[in-house]
């Protein structure tokens, strides 16, 4: 089978990562297998400032916002490059930011449907059930066709643009009707990453008589692993290499970008710094290990060790980062089915996470980890005691290891996407 999988970066952020091990688990099951991605020309470069200025104009010159939405106003039509006239199942994942226009997806619906090609289209966030917004949050105006989107808002420009701002029919509501429109001409396989955005998105107008979906993302299981008993490096040779403490408790916390507000890293460390003062012991043996962009900024921030290390690209030595560590922390306000818990649970850490989005179904408490009310840094600094002072922290790591093993193997995966690619 000829598959073509589309994504806006080839390297960058989650959905990349996820996409570009489903490839590599697709062709392992005999597929052949295409990456597509937003070109890098100055035409591309110019719709993406464009298409940024559009959104920020619509949501009242709110900067701190302009990536919390898209409307799909600018992209590439993929129906006129030879690897969508190659393919059989054209697969996307995340096509915002200029990759994929609404116009451009109508005419892939279109296409796919005229030459019997297979659309599917893997669920990394909310947006394609949404009219903007990426994440929702404890909105529930998408699930009548949205408008008065908290997103965009007024000011004394946009009060007299009718087409800005927020209102009934704001840009959110013309985006849902949109989409509602395209989704209509055709059929589209949609698959979300976890039970908790399937069931979310279901409830979505915009999903109505389209087959949903869940599948976990795949990961590649015998990389990502402890480190091996029979010899090899040690966790102390390994600490010694990365320049990380030795004989101390690290606690990893990765994210893309360490002041992404979702990703709650303020709570993490007024937890941690609230641990520090209330056992003098466990400050001495306690280390943070931030991974991320601006992780720097944040170096004076703990009263215990704080190694940071800006994002880490390259695998190896993000493998290498979880093996040197002890636990695995995401303290995020919402998430789908974070890659970063199957990789740590892969290396057999043991995770303390929030119970958001599709989390829950990826931890079983005290048995491969934790789990903790979102942005209650007294809830976490108490779970995070729980967990580094646990009896049996080496049973955790092990049933973390082999629960990821069982979900997320690439063979599994691989098996069931092909079962949606075969469907008519």
């Amino acid at each position: 089978m000829k598959i073509l999988i589309v994504n806006t970066t080839l390297h960058t952020g989650g959905a990349s990562i996820a996409a570009n091990r489903l490839a590599e688990a697709l062709r392992a099951a005999g597929n052949e297998v295409k990456f597509l991605t937003k070109g890098r020309s100055f035409a591309d470069g110019l719709r993406f400032v464009w298409e940024r200025c559009e959104l920020l104009y619509s949501n009242g010159f709110d900067y701190g916002r302009v990536f919390a939405i898209d409307h799909g106003g600018c992209g590439t039509d993929i129906t006129r490059l030879p690897e969508f006239q190659w393919a059989d199942v054209v697969h996307l994942h995340w096509v915002n930011q200029a990759m994929l226009s609404l116009d451009g997806l109508e005419r892939l619906v279109s296409q796919c449907k005229t030459m019997g090609k297979r659309l599917v289209w893997t669920l990394h966030d909310a947006w394609p059930a949404m009219g903007i917004c990426h994440l929702p949050e404890d909105c529930l105006n998408w699930t009548s066709g949205c408008g008065s989107c908290r997103y965009l808002r007024r000011n004394a420009l946009t009060q007299l643009l009718p087409r800005c701002g927020r209102s009934a029919d704001d840009l959110s509501a013309r985006t849902f009707r949109r989409k509602q429109e395209i989704y209509g001409q055709g059929r589209i396989a949609f698959v979300a990453c976890s039970r908790y955005l399937a069931d979310r998105v279901r409830q979505s107008p915009l999903l109505a008589g389209q087959e949903v979906t869940d599948i976990a993302n795949p990961l590649d299981t015998d990389f990502f692993s402890p480190l091996p008993d029979n010899g090899g490096e040690t966790q102390a040779e390994l600490r010694r290499r990365l320049a990380l403490p030795e004989g101390k408790t690290i606690l990893l916390f990765v994210s893309f970008n360490i002041n992404d507000p979702n990703k709650a890293f303020d709570v993490f460390t007024r937890a941690v710094n609230a641990l520090a003062m209330r056992d003098a012991a466990l400050r001495e043996t306690l280390a943070v290990v931030a991974v991320g962009k601006y992780a720097s900024q944040h170096a004076h921030d703990f009263r215990c060790t704080m190694v940071p290390i800006e994002y880490v690209a390259e695998r190896t030595l993000m493998r290498d980062l979880y093996r040197a560590s002890d636990f695995f922390a995401i303290t995020s306000l919402m998430e789908n089915l974070p890659n970063t818990i199957v990789e740590a649970k892969a290396c057999g850490l043991p995770v303390v996470a929030t119970a958001v989005g599709g989390i829950p179904q990826m931890i079983r408490p005290d048995t491969d980890g934790f789990l903790v009310a979102p942005g209650d840094a007294d809830a976490l600094s108490a779970t995070l005691e729980r967990a580094v002072k646990h009896p049996r922290r080496r049973e955790l790591g092990a049933a973390a290891r082999a629960e990821a093993v069982d979900t997320y193997s690439q063979q599994s995966v691989a098996n069931r996407y092909m079962e949606v690619y075969a469907r008519r």
